[in-house]
C-alpha cells in the first residue's frame, strides 16, 4: 500500500490517521472537500495533545489511492461516496469501518467494481474533548470478506500497512459474522444506555437494564438465523458479560450524543433491526420501541440546540 487516505478525522479517524501520519508522512492523507477540507488545512488535528498536520486531499493530483478508509456516521455515508468518486479509481480498496450491518452492500452499490472488505475497529478508547482527541486505547481492526465471497484484495498486505503503524489488525476468514456480532453489541449497549441514561457500571448492577439488553438482541439473533450470518445464542451470553464487565464510568457514544443533543445513527440500530425484521417475517417489538423513543430524544435535543443557536 503506497498511498493510504481516511476521510472522517472523527475519534476513531483521528485515532487511526495520526498512526499512519507519523509512520508514512505525505503517503498518508486526509480525504476531505470543501468547508472540512479548509478546516483541516487549517487546523490540522491534535491527538493527545500533539498538533499534527497530515495531507488533505480534495481534487485528483495524478498519485494514486491504493486503500482508502471511511471513518464517518452512518448519516454522512452517501455524501462520503460522492466526495470520493472523481478521487479514487476501480483499483483502490475501500474499506468501510463504520457501525451497523449495511455500510459495505451500500459502498459495494456505489462502486461495483472496487474491493470493499468488512471492517470494524473493536476496543477502541478514543474521545473528542474541545479540539483534542484522546486516545488511550486504539484498539484493534478487524479485516475480511464474508463466508464464501471472493477475496478480491491482499488483506495481507492491509494488515502489514496497519500493523507497521502500530494498530493492531486481525484478518478474519468470516468478517460479515464479525460486523453483525458487533451490531449486537451496538444495539444492546448504545440504544439502552440512552433509554436508561445509564453508564457500564449499571449494566451489570441493575436486572432491568440486563433484560433490556438481552430482549433487544435476541431480535438480531432472532433475524440473524433466518439470514443464515451464524450468530448463536452464545454470542448472545458472551455480548451480555461483555457489557456488564465493560469499563464503568464509560458511556456509549450515542447516549454521549444525546447529551449533547447531536444526530445519532438510531436509524442503522434499531432502524435497520426492524427493516431486517419485516424482509424476514421476525417481530421486533423491543428495537421499535427503543427506536421511536430514541428518535424522539434525538429530534427534541436537536431542536432545542437550534433554539439556543439562534439566541
Amino acid at each position: 500500500m503506497k498511498r493510504v487516505g481516511i476521510v472522517g478525522a472523527g475519534a476513531v479517524g483521528s485515532s487511526l490517521g495520526s498512526a499512519l501520519y507519523l509512520k508514512y508522512g505525505n503517503d498518508f492523507c486526509f480525504v476531505a472537500r470543501g468547508a472540512r477540507a479548509e478546516r483541516l488545512r487549517n487546523t490540522g488535528i491534535t491527538v493527545n495533545g500533539e498538533k499534527l498536520r497530515p495531507d488533505i486531499y480534495s481534487a485528483p493530483d495524478g498519485r494514486k489511492l491504493d486503500l482508502i478508509l471511511l471513518c464517518v456516521k452512518n448519516y454522512s455515508l452517501e455524501e462520503t461516496i460522492e466526495d470520493i468518486r472523481e478521487l479514487i479509481d476501480e483499483d483502490t480498496v475501500i474499506l468501510p469501518l463504520l457501525n451497523g450491518v449495511t455500510a459495505v452492500g451500500r459502498v459495494r452499490e456505489a462502486f461495483p467494481k472496487n474491493s470493499v472488505p468488512y471492517g470494524i475497529v473493536m476496543r477502541t478508547d478514543a474521545e473528542r474533548i474541545d479540539k483534542n482527541i484522546t486516545v488511550s486505547v486504539r484498539g484493534e481492526i478487524q479485516i475480511g470478506f464474508g463466508k464464501g465471497e471472493a477475496i478480491s484484495a491482499d488483506l495481507d498486505e492491509i494488515r502489514r500497512c496497519f500493523c507497521d503503524a502500530g494498530i493492531s489488525t486481525v484478518i478474519y476468514q468470516d468478517m460479515r459474522y464479525m460486523l453483525w456480532r458487533k451490531w449486537m453489541i451496538n444495539i444492546g449497549s448504545n440504544q439502552v444506555s440512552v433509554l436508561t441514561g445509564a453508564k457500564f457500571k449499571y449494566f451489570g448492577e441493575f436486572e432491568e437494564i440486563i433484560i433490556l439488553v438481552t430482549d433487544a438482541i435476541q431480535e438480531i439473533l432472532d433475524i440473524s438465523k433466518k439470514m443464515e450470518i451464524g450468530l448463536t445464542e452464545k454470542d448472545r451470553d458472551d455480548i451480555v458479560q461483555i457489557l456488564i464487565n465493560y469499563p464503568p464510568e464509560k458511556k456509549t457514544s450515542m447516549l454521549q450524543d444525546i447529551e449533547a443533543k447531536r444526530k445519532t445513527e438510531i436509524d442503522y440500530f434499531a432502524g435497520t433491526v426492524i427493516e431486517l425484521g419485516k424482509k424476514t417475517g421476525i417481530a421486533t417489538p423491543v428495537n421499535r420501541i427503543l427506536y421511536y423513543a430514541i428518535k424522539a430524544k434525538e429530534k427534541v435535543g436537536l431542536a432545542e440546540k437550534l433554539g439556543e443557536e439562534r439566541l
